[in-house]
């Protein structure tokens, strides 16, 4: 994990856990260029005495990462995700910078679920992004398709803040300043 830092700024990468490998390519990524980053996962060490780190992180960093995999069920993670999006707003009106960059897949493919608990999340997940795509519409949050769109959308947004621009959102979901 890597430390907050108040001058930095820090890219959390929250959402699907149990383990996933999906924050091995922005590690390494984030790593060769110089950003500070926090990963929650921490696999089977994980405890609840993590939980004041993640929530300081999940407060404090600048750009936050959720996205919500096939590969796990995602309950706790699309539960996040409305309380995300209601702190990254409040945050915003208190005058700190903060931008959340969601992705959801449509499909659950947990091999450790039952296909009563798997159909479940895909119905969870749908009604999750449709209010994503229909009630959250400010250039502080950020729906994407795709892993690399992720990654590319959290490298253009770190880019501008890192030079102290403002950034705005375009109709492409790039940002410019």
């Amino acid at each position: 994990m890597s430390e907050h830092t108040k001058q930095g700024i820090t890219i959390g990468m929250f959402g699907t856990c149990d383990m996933s490998k999906w924050r091995l390519p922005f590690i390494e990524k984030y790593d060769e260029l110089g950003i500070a980053w926090f990963n929650p996962d921490a696999g089977e060490n994980w405890h609840p005495g993590m939980i004041e780190e993640e929530n300081f992180h999940l407060n404090h960093d600048e750009i936050i990462l959720f996205p919500v995999l096939a590969e796990s069920l995602g309950s706790g993670s699309l539960g996040e995700i409305g309380f995300s999006v209601q702190n990254v707003l409040r945050n915003i009106q208190n005058g700190r910078r903060q931008f959340l960059i969601a992705l959801i897949d449509d499909d659950c493919t947990d091999e450790r679920k039952t296909d009563e608990e798997r159909k479940r999340s895909v119905k969870d997940r749908k009604l999750v992004k449709s209010k994503l795509k229909a009630q959250v519409s400010c250039p502080v949050i950020t729906l994407v398709n795709t892993m690399d769109e992720m990654m590319q959308v959290s490298l253009d947004l770190y880019e501008f803040l890192a030079k102290g621009c403002p950034a705005e959102e375009t109709k492409d979901g790039t940002y410019n300043s």
